[in-house]
């Protein structure tokens, strides 16, 4: 076997405003506006080159841990479509080992799939000595997952973890513009200070609730939340851009108030408890990440509510403090 191997980590996104409308049935006739973040929750991936033919794949989050032979087409079992699908977008001609961890489950709304994804390609890409660019990576993991495993979803979260850091992302039907936003430390630190991320509990396949909202797309009230929804998003870049922390908590509420009437999955009883008791305690706004129907709440405070915010909220729930990071893809080589 080769003495050395390849790693990569990807980081995971909070999303404040714009998602739904990086679906391509949308974007691609109205133009979509994304503003991310990235945190310090991240995927990783290990790939070790093989001096034959065999593979090796383990994923312990999925309990997946199988082998075969890259030249043998019983590769493509249903084991693990995911890591077929990459396999066979990259025709490797050794064998390799790869094994994968993440710092949450997946369906947790913070983009973890496509995350996880990104940094098997960018492993491929630098074993491969393909050279590919950013852009190019990014748009390569938005292919496997959404054309070639026909998972049902947006855009966005494949940029994020790619070039990582606070981006405000404008997607249409002929390019991805992203925009890196260069925002001063003090408004980053003293948005970590004032946001929270609270576990809901429950995961949640987005696929089933994106598809429902892909067939409400010709219904004109819907989409003009989803127009709003868009100009959130612009609003939201120009309140941090002007370090107005203060006006992102009701604007990430009145983010949620339109996604919530997207498709009937996005929210539950479980979910609008949690919202209530967070505006109960202190939350001067807030949103449920990703697709909806679970994961992750992003909650904002202030330096008066906080405390009792988090101390209440974590009777029940998990509770963690933001640390947003600039950096997206990472990969590098070592010695085994």
């Amino acid at each position: 076997m080769h003495k050395f191997l390849i790693r990569a980590r990807t980081p995971l996104r909070v999303s404040f405003a714009g998602g739904g409308t990086d679906i391509r049935e949308y974007y691609e006739t109205h133009g979509g506006a994304v503003i991310s973040a990235t945190i310090a929750k991240y995927n990783y991936v290990t790939l070790r080159p093989r001096d034959d033919n065999k593979f090796r794949i383990r994923e312990e989050n999925f309990g997946i841990d199988y082998s075969g032979y890259i030249n043998k087409t019983h590769h493509n079992t249903d084991k693990s479509k995911f890591f077929n699908a990459i396999m066979k977008h990259f025709s490797p001609k050794i064998g390799f080992d790869i094994m994968t961890h993440s710092d949450v489950v997946y369906g947790s709304g913070l983009g973890s799939s496509s995350a996880m994804i990104v940094a098997l390609v960018g492993a491929f890409n630098t074993w491969l000595n393909l050279n590919m660019g950013t852009y190019e990576l990014a748009e390569t993991a938005y292919k496997i997952e959404r054309q070639d495993l026909a998972i049902e979803g947006g855009k966005q979260d494949q940029y994020a973890a790619t070039f990582g850091g606070f981006n405000f992302m404008e997607f249409s039907r002929s390019n991805v513009v992203i925009n890196q936003m260069r925002l001063k430390k003090s408004t980053i630190y003293d948005l970590q200070f004032r946001t929270l991320l609270v576990n809901t509990g429950s995961t949640r396949l987005s696929s089933h609730i994106i598809k429902t909202q892909k067939t409400r797309l010709s219904d004109q009230k819907i989409l003009d939340h989803y127009d709003k929804i868009k100009s959130l998003a612009i609003e939201i870049k120009n309140v941090l851009y002007k370090d107005q922390i203060d006006e992102l908590g009701p604007l990430l509420a009145e983010e949620w108030s339109h996604k919530k009437l997207l498709s009937p999955g996005i929210s539950n009883k479980a979910i609008d408890t949690i919202f209530k008791l967070a505006k109960k305690y202190g939350a001067i706004g807030g949103k449920l990440l990703g697709a909806g129907g679970g994961g992750y709440a992003l909650l904002v405070t202030n330096e008066e509510h906080r405390y009792k915010l988090m101390t209440a909220l974590s009777k029940k729930y998990e509770v963690n403090a933001v640390e947003f990071v600039p950096s997206g893809l990472e990969v590098w080589t070592r010695n085994d």
